[in-house]
């Protein structure tokens, strides 16, 4: 069963979340784990090399979203809870093996087949190891899991902040502020509502003035958005 598994060159995790993600960094790595609760999964776009969130700014530009999976695996020696993240290939051999012999009544090995950094040839393989007895299958499903979700939304917010760099410290152009806020004064009130509010969790139009960095970043990407998509459909 193999996978084009790429998750350690194109993910870059912030350095206070890298304890949690298995790591099968060289041809041969491998490990044997209980695998443990659900898959979490998500969108995401290849972004020069990197896995990041899939926004409608992406979908806007023309990207395609990848389907990506994480999961809680335990470490069959330590019974250490670890994040492991892969694709739709693999995934689909989870199902296998899940059918076959039952995710929760196994421990199996997971190996890298591909040099490191070689991610564009690298397969990852899945074959059962041991039979889990009742109490070791009681022990490994009792174990504390890791937040998919938010797992997955801190390390996103981490790398974006980090691609951004020192330059998102500072604060936006008045005579931009201005004019994007005039912007927002030609479209539809409800539309401008569910910007600010649901999307940006602002209160008003005003409210631009006071952001820095991220915020403003995301700011403006979310206008030029609904503004494209608001002409498009009304022009």
């Amino acid at each position: 069963m193999g996978e084009d598994c790429r998750t350690q060159e194109l993910t870059k995790q912030p350095k206070e979340a890298g304890d949690a993600w298995l790591k099968l960094e060289n041809d041969g790595d491998a490990a044997v784990v209980v695998f443990l609760g659900e898959p979490h999964p998500r969108d995401v776009a290849v972004i020069d090399n990197k896995f990041v969130p899939f926004t409608r700014r992406l979908k806007a530009e023309g990207h395609k979203p990848v389907l990506r999976f994480t999961h809680n695996v335990a470490l069959f020696e330590t019974r250490e809870v670890k994040v492991l993240e892969y694709g739709i290939a693999f995934f689909k051999d989870v199902l296998r093996v899940r059918h076959a012999f039952g995710l929760e009544t196994w421990a199996v090995e997971v190996q890298r087949h591909g040099a490191a950094k070689d991610w564009w040839q690298t397969r990852y393989s899945l074959q059962p190891e041991r039979r889990l007895s009742p109490e070791q299958q009681q022990s490994f499903q009792g174990l504390p899991l890791h937040d998919l979700a938010k797992l997955r939304v801190d390390a996103s917010a981490a790398a974006e902040a980090a691609r951004r760099g020192a330059a998102g410290a500072r604060p936006p152009n008045a005579r931009l502020v201005q004019y994007l806020s005039n912007v927002l004064k030609t479209m539809p009130r409800k539309r401008v509502e569910r910007l600010l509010h649901h999307h940006l969790g602002m209160q008003q139009v005003g409210d631009v003035s006071a952001m820095r960095g991220e915020e403003w970043q995301t700011f403006v990407e979310e206008v030029a958005v609904e503004y494209q998509a608001f002409w498009e459909r009304n022009c």
